[in-house]
């Protein structure tokens, strides 16, 4: 296990052969750096672990690509730091978690490609006063493929903020449990966060599963929440079909217009070109 420190003056490379990829297990942005480049990691392997610790008033991109088969990442914010995490999962199992401290901002951008039963975890708390913690996860799922993804913003301090967006595509016999939470304890009051679970199935024979919850134990919050499951019919196809677009363009077409709203919300353009690009390929 070792240390990578990131000095506030260092930019991360990030363009082709320039991109700065590391093995590392343990990362500490240094307080005050405001890189405008992101970090790229790359785990491999059976098992791996990232800790990550972004130090006061330091702000940073990261994009994990990593394809291990168990992968966990545990992130740190110190007071007023920022820190966009890119999580993009082919198959494989993650257990993600952050803790998010006074005034600092957290937004995870997470995407699920197909999977075998593995289960994708996320669990973000913030603990200090004004802390933000805002999750965007993308998942699709095809064929035969199950997923299982999970998601906890818990609200531990005063005046916090965040959403939970979770949304994705089953298709053929695809099976999907999707379960996101809120959570406000005694400490939250003032918190202003929203859950939202959409799903589109494009065959009648895809299962999904999409479970909202909060659970919230002060006064003076506002909080809720919705689930939407929404169904591709034959006529839908027809209609595409019949002025000249053939069924698989069709379907991707329904992919790229019901996901796109979050991979949007990506702001760098190669990271976002990357993830857009992993959704079309299992469209294939």
């Amino acid at each position: 296990m070792h240390w990578i420190s990131i000095p506030f003056f260092d930019d991360f490379f990030h363009t082709h052969s320039m991109t700065k990829s590391l093995k590392a297990r343990q990362i500490v942005i240094e307080a005050g750096r405001q890189g405008a480049e992101y970090l790229e990691i790359i785990e491999s392997g059976k098992q791996s672990s990232v800790e990550i610790v972004v130090e006061r008033g330091a702000k940073a991109t990261i994009f994990d690509c990593s394809t291990s088969a168990a992968h966990s990442v545990k992130v740190t914010l110190a007071a007023e730091s920022t820190l966009t995490y890119v999580s993009l999962s082919n198959a494989s199992a993650r257990k993600l978690t952050s803790t998010v401290g006074q005034g600092a901002k957290i937004h995870w951008h997470c995407t699920t490609i197909g999977g075998s039963g593995d289960s994708h975890e996320l669990i973000s708390t913030c603990i200090g006063p004004k802390a933000e913690s805002t999750v965007d996860w993308i998942f699709s799922a095809t064929g035969k493929q199950k997923q299982s993804v999970s998601v906890r913003n818990i609200f531990d301090a005063p005046e916090g903020k965040g959403e939970i967006t979770l949304k994705g595509i089953a298709e053929e016999k695809a099976f999907v449990t999707c379960n996101g939470m809120i959570e406000i304890t005694e400490q939250g009051r003032g918190t202003n966060t929203y859950l939202t679970e959409d799903v589109l199935m494009l065959d009648a024979t895809a299962h999904v599963e999409a479970i909202p919850a909060l659970e919230i134990r002060t006064n003076d919050v506002k909080a809720s929440h919705s689930a939407t499951v929404s169904r591709v019919t034959a006529e839908n196809l027809f209609y595409l079909q019949s002025r000249g677009i053939n069924e698989t363009k069709a379907r991707q077409m329904f992919v790229e217009g019901f996901l796109g709203a979050l991979t949007e919300r990506i702001a760098d353009r190669e990271i976002r070109a990357k993830v857009a690009e992993a959704i079309i390929r299992q469209q294939r």
